[in-house]
């Protein structure tokens, strides 16, 4: 899907802050929603983000009268263990009807076997491992995989800004693994020459050893698999380093944060995402403008995907009650033949496989900003 589709959907959108289509579901019961995701620690912006996003959407279906959604919200604080618990938790909870948000795949990727047992739908919005992809019948995420987000930015470097030589440095774990073999196969494919890579654990600091071999090899950019914080050091140490070359990461790097790290050490990074409030569309205006009244702050892509998770909810919901009771596998049921649900970050429609198809905005950081790339695909 192009950028210009993308505008297209949201138009139809009018916000989503309109009433859904169709007549309203015939259910007295709230929905009640279990929402997980690290909302503590280094990398609580993602889920954060999302939850804010989901609460905007959530107070708009709630003003429409109707079922009344609430949220019982967990902070699995970025570990596998409390992921399984977590989930054990919402499975024994009649009253949950379905399970929203995830920061790490490698989380949802050891929930979901529960979910499948107590047949509890999950839609995620922050995880994109493609082993994700087919992993059960009662989960979707509304974010683009790993494999189709690295090789749309293996492409776009290689092809449209005509990158030669590359080093790829990536996290160690599902994300940054899947993202770099599908940016280095992309990017190989399409000319460019991968001229090292190397991975590193979430949490370090020092990556000067590491960039030295990447200074040696002389590429003209490095290609960064990873979460904000990370990429912000790499920044700073490499242009402390002298290496020059041309930055790019990923939509793990799209958040605000990254400029209050990495602050001058970023400016021209490229990085890319489903949303940012600096190329809205005017149907996306009336969104920006709620989520600032809210929160007094932009809403980043995260925050998009959980507002866009909501209102695909409402309409399952809606789809859901319209053929008698809403429960865990009427809303299963209705979540797989939704249709092209307008949203500020494009439609949603799932696959069978449960991934979303959709497209990518790459941005630039300038004058401490994101902003659309001068070049796109």
């Amino acid at each position: 899907m192009t950028i210009k589709a993308i505008a297209a959907a949201a138009f139809g959108l009018g916000l989503a802050l309109a009433p859904l289509t169709g007549a309203s579901p015939a259910r007295a019961e709230d929905i009640t929603i279990g929402f997980t995701a690290a909302l503590s620690g280094d990398f609580a912006a993602f889920g954060l983000n999302m939850r804010k996003g989901l609460d905007l959407a959530l107070k708009e279906l709630n003003a429409k009268g109707g079922p009344a959604y609430a949220i019982d919200a967990v902070d699995d604080r970025g570990e596998a263990r409390e992921g399984v618990l977590i989930a054990q938790r919402f499975c024994s909870d009649s009253k949950i009807d379905v399970v929203m948000g995830y920061s790490f795949s490698s989380i949802a990727l050891a929930a979901v076997p529960v979910f499948d047992q107590c047949k509890l739908p999950v839609l995620a919005s922050a995880v994109t491992s493609p082993a994700l992809s087919n992993a059960s019948p009662y989960f979707r995420r509304n974010v683009l995989t790993d494999a189709v987000q690295g090789e749309m930015m293996g492409t776009y470097a290689a092809k449209t800004l005509g990158l030669k030589n590359i080093y790829v440095l990536n996290q160690q774990d599902d994300y940054g693994i899947g993202v770099a073999k599908a940016f280095s196969a992309a990017a190989g494919k399409d000319g460019a020459k991968i001229a090292g890579s190397e991975s590193y654990m979430l949490g370090t600091k020092d990556f000067r050893t590491l960039l030295t071999k990447v200074r040696a090899a002389q590429p003209d950019a490095i290609f960064i698999g990873g979460f904000y914080t990370e990429a912000a050091k790499i920044a700073e140490q490499a242009r402390g380093l002298g290496i020059k070359a041309q930055l790019l990461s990923t939509d793990g790097a799209l958040n605000v944060e990254l400029m209050k790290l990495g602050r001058s050490a970023v400016e021209g990074m490229i990085v890319y995402g489903m949303f940012d409030p600096s190329v809205a569309t005017p149907a996306t205006e009336a969104f920006l403008k709620a989520y600032q009244a809210a929160y007094n702050e932009a809403p980043s892509a995260w925050a998009a995907l959980g507002y866009d998770a909501g209102m695909t909810l409402g309409a399952a919901v809606e789809l859901a009650g319209k053929g008698g009771k809403v429960d865990r596998e009427s809303l299963n049921a209705a979540f797989g033949k939704l249709k092209d649900v307008p949203g500020v970050t494009g439609p949603t429609t799932f696959l069978p496989s449960g991934d979303r198809n959709g497209a990518l905005y790459f941005l630039t950081v300038k004058d401490g900003k994101f902003t659309l790339a001068p070049k796109q695909p």
